[in-house]
């Protein structure tokens, strides 16, 4: 008897301290814009060298001109110079066929690419002459951007 006694008081005081809260509640704005706000590249290689054949990235120096009106990045991209890690050997090996891009782009928003365009994140090839990439904002509106990178200097 003692036991149901003790399952049903904690039965009660659960109920009891569960909330249901329906009303009362304010609606918060959705964001409304769909921005690309930078744009940048790297770099990854295995470093073969060590005895746990290492994961090596370095970001590649780029210059992000983006142009709000016309929905438009153009990039400059620029290999940095050989250091301890980046060596002349792995520096040659850079192509735009085998970077990887990322963005920073509106609150909430999400992006995905259009057409041929490659995705981010990963390895990808962005020797194309443009590529577009569509923004979402989290009230559903969206914008087609544009990524044109305008040089590649190594």
């Amino acid at each position: 008897m003692k036991t149901i006694i003790k399952y049903i008081t904690v039965l009660v005081l659960c109920i009891v301290n569960t909330s249901c809260l329906k009303s009362g509640l304010e609606d918060l704005p959705a964001f409304s814009e769909a921005e690309i706000t930078n744009f940048k590249f790297e770099y990854r290689w295995i470093d073969e060298s060590t005895d746990n054949n290492q994961l090596q990235v370095i970001q590649l120096q780029t210059d992000a001109v983006i142009v709000t009106e016309d929905n438009l990045v153009n990039c400059i991209i620029n290999v940095p110079a050989t250091n301890a890690d980046f060596t002349a050997e792995v520096r040659a090996n850079v192509e735009l066929t085998n970077i990887v891009g990322y963005t920073d782009i509106s609150t909430a928003a999400t992006l995905a690419p259009e057409g041929n365009a490659p995705a981010l994140g990963k390895v990808a090839d962005f020797s194309a002459d443009t590529m577009q990439y569509k923004v979402t904002a989290a009230d559903g509106t969206s914008k087609v951007w544009t990524l044109v990178i305008s040089e590649f200097n190594k």
